[in-house]
C-alpha cells in the first residue's frame, strides 16, 4: 500500500524541516511519497521542505483547501494522508492506517481521523476530548490528519478551495458517503494558535466563526479576520 502524504505549508520555516525529518524518520520503508504544498511563503519554508518532501509547490498565495485540492491531484499512492505541517503524527501511523484500511469493516467509511493530543493540563486534556468528540458527530478538524483513499476524495468532490474552514465543509462532503471512522492513536498537533490565546478560548473562537459560515459569511472574510485559525 502506497501512502501519499500532502503537507498543506503557509511560513513554517522555522519547523517545517525537522517536522519532515521526523516523519521521515518515523515512517516505514515501504513506498511513501511527500508532497509539501506551499501557499506563498516568505520565510524559507519551499527550502526548507526540499531537503525531505518528493515534491514542492508553491500555489502563491494561503488558501489551505486549495494545497491539500492540489496535493490531492498529483498524489500517485492508495491512500491520501492530509497533515498540517506542524503535525506529529503517531510513531505507526503506516501500520494504523494499513490496518484499517485493509479491513472487511471498513466499507462504510468515508474517511478516517487519528485522535489528537494537545498536551498536559486540564485544559488542553478538555480540548482534545472536545476535539475527538466532534469527529465521532461527523466533524473532523485539519489537526486530526484526514486520510481516505482517491476513489472516495473524487467522489465527494474533494477540499474546497476554502481558505480556512476548509475541513468542516470537507467533512460535511465526506458525510454524504459514509462515516469518519477515529482511530485511537494519538497525533500531537503542535497548534500554536491553542496554546498562544488558550484551550478553552481556542474552541469559543471556532465555534463562533463556524456559526458565521454557517449564518452565511464567506471563508475569505472569515480567513481575514482569523488567519491563524
Amino acid at each position: 500500500m502506497k501512502f501519499s502524504v500532502i503537507v498543506a505549508a503557509y511560513n513554517e520555516g522555522p519547523q517545517i524541516g525537522s517536522s519532515l525529518k521526523r516523519l521521515r524518520q518515523i515512517s516505514q520503508t515501504s513506498p511513501m511519497e511527500v508532497l509539501v504544498i506551499d501557499g506563498g511563503s516568505d520565510d524559507g519554508t519551499v527550502d526548507a521542505a526540499r531537503s525531505f518532501a518528493d515534491e514542492v509547490v508553491d500555489l502563491g498565495s494561503p488558501n489551505r483547501g486549495a494545497q491539500w485540492h492540489a496535493g490531492a491531484q498529483k498524489a500517485t499512492g492508495d491512500l491520501l494522508f492530509f497533515l498540517r505541517a506542524d503535525a506529529q503524527p503517531p510513531g505507526n501511523w503506516q501500520q494504523a492506517l494499513e490496518r484499517h484500511w485493509l479491513s472487511a469493516s471498513t466499507g462504510g467509511n468515508a474517511a478516517t481521523a487519528f485522535s489528537v493530543a494537545y498536551g498536559a493540563g486540564a485544559g488542553l486534556s478538555a480540548l482534545s476530548m472536545w476535539s475527538n468528540a466532534r469527529v465521532r458527530s461527523g466533524l473532523a478538524s485539519s489537526d486530526h490528519g484526514l486520510c481516505t483513499t482517491p476513489e472516495i476524495y473524487q467522489a465527494v468532490g474533494g477540499f474546497p478551495a476554502f481558505p480556512v474552514l476548509e475541513d468542516m465543509e470537507f467533512s460535511r462532503r465526506l458525510a454524504a458517503r459514509g462515516r469518519i471512522a477515529l482511530l485511537p492513536e494519538r497525533l500531537r498537533p503542535a497548534a500554536r494558535h491553542v496554546h498562544s490565546i488558550g484551550p478553552l478560548a481556542y474552541i469559543a473562537r471556532r465555534v463562533w466563526l463556524e456559526t458565521r459560515y454557517k449564518m452565511g459569511a464567506t471563508p475569505e472574510a472569515i480567513f481575514a479576520a482569523a488567519p491563524d485559525l
